[in-house]
C-alpha cells in the first residue's frame, strides 16, 4: 500500500493483481474506489482524482471502470431525482444484465457498439422488445448522469439501436371466455389463491398491484379498494413494496359482495398465519406471505400455473386482465376502462382494446360479477 496524508487517498496493491485508488469524495463524505492495472496507471489515476477533490468536484470520472461508476451512481445521484422504486429497478436491470457483460470497461471506453453488442446478447436469449429496452434505458440513465456531470459528452446507450431481426413483442395473449374464467375459480376454490384470483377477476388489477394491496387500501361495506402501489424488485432481487402503480397514477377500483366477502375471510386467514408465525412482519399486507412479508408476483404466477392447466384457462393473471378489458369495451366508454385498468393514456386502453363504451366502474363491477357467477 501506498500511504499518503490526510485527504490525499490511497493507493492498495490487491491480491488479484490489481491497484486500488481510493479517495474521499468531498461530494459525499464517502471514500470512493477505482482500480487500475499497473501501479504507474493508479498514480496517474490518484493524481486525478485528488485534484478532482481539492477542487471540490466529485472524485469519479470517465476514468472509473462501469462496475465503479454504477456502484456509486446508485448510492449518491441515483435517488436524487427519481423515485425509490425506479433506482431499485434500474439497479437490479444494471446488476443483472448490463454489469456482467461490459462492466469493466471504463466509462469513457464504452461505444455504441458495445451496448448492441450487450442488445443483442439479450435478444439472443430471447427477451421481449420491453424487456430489452427497459434494461437500455437502465444504462441511458446512469450515463445522462455522468454526461450532466461533464464525465461524458454522449450517451452511447441513447444512441444505440435495437436489431430489427430477433426482437420480438411479448406474445399476444389469448383472451379467456367466461366459461374459462368461471373454471378457474372454481380450480381456486380452497387454495391460498382463490381470493387473489377473485380480486384479479372482479378488478382487472395487476397482480403486482393486487399483490401490494394494503387493509387500509379497503373499505370492503362500499365495495372500494384505492390501487396505490405495485409490487416491484429490489436490486437483489426480492419483492419490494412500491410506492406507486406501474404508471404512477392511484385509482379506485369497485368490487362486488362476492369479492367483498372473499376479502374478508382472506383477513382472518391473515390473522391465523400471524399468530402460528414465530417472525411475522406486519405490513398490512392483504396477501402476505407465512411471515407477512410481500409475495413475489413470479411465485403466484407459478402457483397459479396448474390450476390453469387443470380449468383450460389460457395463460396467467395478465390473461385475466385481458379478460376483464375484452369484457369492458363492449359496455363502457374508453375514459372509463382506461381509469379502471390504471393506462397512464386513454390511448393505450384504446390501441389495445379497440371502441369502448358506457358507465362507471361501480356497474362495471355489477357486470364483471354477472359474468363470472352466471350458470352457477
Amino acid at each position: 500500500m501506498t500511504k499518503r496524508g490526510n485527504g490525499e487517498g490511497s493507493i492498495y496493491h490487491r491480491k488479484d493483481g490489481r491497484f486500488e485508488v481510493a479517495v474521499v469524495d468531498p461530494a459525499t463524505g464517502r471514500r470512493k474506489r477505482t482500480y487500475a492495472k499497473t501501479e504507474a496507471e493508479a498514480k496517474r489515476i490518484l493524481r486525478r482524482m485528488t485534484s478532482k477533490a481539492d477542487s471540490g468536484e466529485s472524485v469519479l470520472d470517465a476514468g472509473a471502470t462501469l462496475n465503479t461508476y454504477c456502484k456509486e451512481w446508485l448510492v449518491d445521484r441515483a435517488g436524487r431525482r427519481r423515485r425509490e422504486s425506479t433506482v431499485r429497478e434500474y439497479g437490479y436491470r444494471l446488476n443483472t444484465w448490463v454489469l456482467p457483460v461490459i462492466g469493466r470497461l471504463r466509462l469513457r471506453q464504452i461505444k455504441v457498439v458495445d451496448v448492441e453488442d450487450l442488445l443483442d446478447g439479450l435478444v439472443a436469449k430471447g427477451f421481449s422488445r420491453g424487456t430489452v429496452v427497459a434494461i437500455r434505458n437502465a444504462l441511458a440513465a446512469l450515463l445522462q448522469d455522468a454526461v450532466r456531470a461533464r464525465h461524458l459528452t454522449v450517451n452511447v446507450a441513447r444512441l444505440a439501436q435495437l436489431p430489427e431481426i430477433g426482437v420480438t413483442d411479448r406474445e399476444p395473449v389469448a383472451i379467456p371466455t367466461d366459461e374459462q374464467v368461471r373454471a378457474l375459480m372454481k380450480q381456486s376454490r380452497g387454495t391460498p389463491l382463490e381470493p387473489v384470483i377473485a380480486v384479479c377477476i372482479a378488478t382487472g388489477a395487476r397482480i403486482g398491484e393486487v399483490l401490494a394491496m394494503q387493509w387500509s387500501d379497503l373499505d370492503l361495506d362500499a365495495g372500494v379498494w384505492k390501487v396505490s402501489r405495485t409490487i416491484t424488485r429490489g436490486i437483489d432481487g426480492s419483492a419490494v413494496i412500491g410506492l406507486r402503480t406501474k404508471t404512477g397514477i392511484a385509482r379506485e377500483a369497485a368490487f362486488h359482495k362476492p369479492t367483498a366477502d372473499a376479502l374478508r375471510k382472506q383477513r382472518t386467514r391473515v390473522l391465523e398465519m400471524s399468530l402460528r408465525s414465530n417472525y411475522w412482519q406486519d405490513h398490512g399486507l392483504v396477501f402476505p406471505t407465512n411471515i407477512g412479508t410481500a409475495q413475489d408476483p413470479h411465485n403466484a404466477r407459478k402457483a397459479l400455473k396448474p390450476m390453469s392447466v387443470a380449468a383450460g384457462f389460457p395463460g396467467s393473471f395478465h390473461a385475466i386482465r385481458h379478460w376483464y378489458a375484452s369484457l369492458a369495451v363492449t359496455i363502457f366508454p374508453d375514459v372509463t376502462v382506461s381509469k379502471a385498468l390504471g393506462h397512464a393514456r386513454t390511448s393505450t386502453t384504446t390501441d389495445l382494446y379497440a371502441h369502448l363504451r358506457a358507465t362507471d366502474s361501480a356497474k362495471l363491477a355489477v357486470a364483471v360479477s354477472v359474468a363470472v357467477n352466471e350458470g352457477k
